[in-house]
């Protein structure tokens, strides 16, 4: 059973632990390790707390029988090129002990749904080139490359992907 709830500045040491296990592992390999090593629960807890006192993002938590799992950032796309009809998935992350049991799916369902609610038609969101496990879920789930491609440095130059869907 997942629950869903608006994440609050009081979870930020949960998002920050969520957020820090999930990259360490998901992008093993990728990112080079020290800046891997950087990604601390407790840095990610004070980004959380500034971002969610902002209140610039929609955060949401997803429990499974009843503990945190993970957590999605929702909102409208931040790429000039797109118009208010696009919204953005800005980050999905899990715990790694949950992968590959369908929370991932369920969130990012409920995410388009909550989207399409605030009118959105279309939603975008980037993964890094080199994230195959993220490209294929995201490619069963219906997105598609749409060919825009940006570098991103994370202690070393990575490719990023726009991916997109059509929600209507």
């Amino acid at each position: 059973m997942y629950l869903i709830r608006k994440a609050e500045i009081a979870d930020a040491k949960v998002l920050g632990r969520i957020h820090s296990n999930s990259w360490k592992v998901a992008y093993k390999g990728i990112v080079p390790d020290s800046v891997l090593d950087n990604i601390t629960p407790e840095k990610r807890e004070k980004y959380f707390e500034r971002v969610m006192s902002e209140n610039s993002e929609d955060l949401f938590l997803v429990y499974a029988d009843g503990k945190e799992a993970g957590f999605m950032t929702i909102g409208r796309c931040r790429d000039d090129d797109r118009d208010s009809t696009y919204g953005e998935i800005w980050g999905i992350y899990l715990l790694p002990e949950y992968w590959n049991k369908g929370i991932g799916s369920y969130l990012i369902d409920w995410g388009i749904n909550e989207l399409k609610s605030k009118g959105y038609k279309k939603v975008t969101l980037w993964v890094l080139e080199e994230n195959i496990k993220a490209r294929r879920f995201y490619e069963k789930k219906g997105f598609r490359h749409d060919g825009t491609v940006k570098e991103i440095k994370l202690g070393k130059i990575l490719n990023e992907y726009r991916y997109e869907k059509i929600i209507t």
